[in-house]
């Protein structure tokens, strides 16, 4: 499901890492304006569930995504509704000894556009390696 959708949104590449342990699910690229590559890791949960507003995910994960060089994208598929949420993994937020709470924006129309502009943007306004 969160494979497909990233296919949508039209990447240069989708790519699986060759380990299991880097902290991430898929890479992903794209175009962007100035005709450069931009890279993101995304890691993927599914919830029988709707997730809510915040998503806790564990620490481990979080701090290998959010300390890393690429930004990275969280994407939460809802399987028995068929819904996808996602959320930046950024070294700025909460973070507990255990896991970490970060909010979430649902995947619909609108935001679906606003997500692949942030991923073609020239300069990605998201922070890394934190």
């Amino acid at each position: 499901m969160a494979e497909l959708f990233l296919q949508e949104l039209g990447p240069q590449f989708v790519s699986r890492p060759t380990t299991e342990d880097v902290g991430y699910d898929l890479l992903i690229g794209f175009l962007n304006k100035k005709g450069g590559i931009n890279t993101f890791a995304v890691q993927v949960k599914s919830t029988e569930r709707p997730p809510g507003t915040r998503f806790r995910v564990p620490r481990r994960t979080f701090d290998r995504v959010a300390h890393s060089n690429i930004p990275g994208l969280l994407l939460v598929a809802d399987v028995k509704h068929n819904r996808m949420n996602y959320a930046w993994l950024t070294s700025g937020q909460l973070a507990g000894s255990v896991s970490v709470s970060v909010p979430l924006i649902e995947l619909n129309d609108e935001t679906k556009d606003e997500l692949q502009a942030e991923l073609v943007a020239a300069h990605v306004g998201v922070a890394t390696a934190g």
